[in-house]
């Protein structure tokens, strides 16, 4: 299938034919939303349909209030492998983190996904999705976010408070020492 890939962009590139699509969708846009849930989670839901012919690249950009983790997947279908609404992806980052990409049916259906990936608070990250169209191509996709565990005010309390009999222990432990003769 790759092969096919290749010789088709060679071909549409030595024509002239392939256009270089590049978008950018930012949270909140119509190919773009996430919902807040229970403790800081967020849910969203990407997409884009109706991309043209040639080698595109989708860039969807979010920042959130918490480091954590984030996981996602990004799917196409089509009726008829090759048909003007095939789509083949290329590649499928998360901030530089190379998500896997499975090809299923022969090639009709391609899944890219990947789980665990450092998200960063306050600082803008990016989910890149490349690929090759072959006129009227889709895809769709869904990510979570989950923070990183901070301890609540009662953890940090018992465990401050366990160091301090821990030590309190150590300090007053007293040793016996026994002096032996030697005949």
């Amino acid at each position: 299938m790759k092969s096919l890939v290749a010789i088709t962009m060679a071909a549409a590139a030595a024509l002239g034919a392939v256009s270089a699509e590049a978008a950018t969708f930012p949270v909140g846009s119509p190919n773009f939303t996430a919902t807040a849930g229970a403790g800081g989670t967020f849910s969203g839901a990407f997409k884009n349909t109706g991309i043209g012919a040639g080698v595109f690249t989708d860039t969807f950009t979010f920042t959130l209030p918490a480091n954590g983790l984030g996981s996602g997947t990004v799917t196409t279908s089509v009726t008829a492998l090759g048909s003007v609404n095939d789509l083949d992806f290329t590649s499928v980052t998360i901030n530089g983190f190379a998500a896997d990409i499975t090809k299923t049916a022969g090639g009709a259906f391609e899944v890219a996904f990947i789980n665990n990936v450092p998200i960063i608070a306050g600082q803008l990250n990016r989910l890149v999705v490349n690929g090759v169209s072959r006129g009227n191509g889709a895809y769709g996709g869904q990510a979570t976010f989950t923070p990183a565990a901070v301890p609540e005010p009662a953890t940090w309390a018992m465990m401050i408070m366990g160091f301090g009999v821990v030590g309190y222990a150590m300090r007053r432990r007293r040793t016996a020492v026994r002096f032996s003769q030697a005949i």
